[in-house]
């Protein structure tokens, strides 16, 4: 079994794309903007983070699926914690929890997207 795909269903696509793409830095691998759905993949690390908005009324009811929100926690295991944290910190993107050492042998720190799902990032302990 090979993991495949996050699917964050966004309230706001242009600032979710903005924070994935920009904010992020993920790479970009399509996008769209059809009647029934935007949305945008992303390469992460052998996955992909897709984001997908549904807009109202019509076009809704041709959708080929609708993903339901739930609680999603994502995490990027990256090399450079400290520096991303300061990069992301001068954006002044939200910090839910700033870098510390977990008991489970990682640094990690939280932020939020626009639509409040918490994005972790961790760095193995040495």
């Amino acid at each position: 079994m090979k993991f495949s795909r996050v699917v964050i269903k966004v309230n706001d696509y242009r600032k979710s794309f903005e924070f994935y793409k920009d904010v992020l830095g993920l790479k970009l691998s399509t996008s769209w903007q059809r009647k029934d759905s935007w949305g945008a993949i992303f390469s992460v690390g052998g996955a992909d983070l897709e984001i997908i908005w549904f807009p109202e009324g019509e076009g809704f009811e041709d959708c080929c699926y609708y993903p339901e929100r739930k609680k999603v926690d994502i995490f990027f295991e990256v090399h450079d914690i400290d520096i991303r944290f300061k990069r992301l910190s001068d954006l002044g993107v939200e910090i839910v929890k700033k870098p510390f050492d977990a008991p489970w042998g990682f640094r990690v720190f939280t932020i939020k997207d626009p639509d409040g799902v918490p994005v972790s990032f961790m760095q193995p302990l040495e």
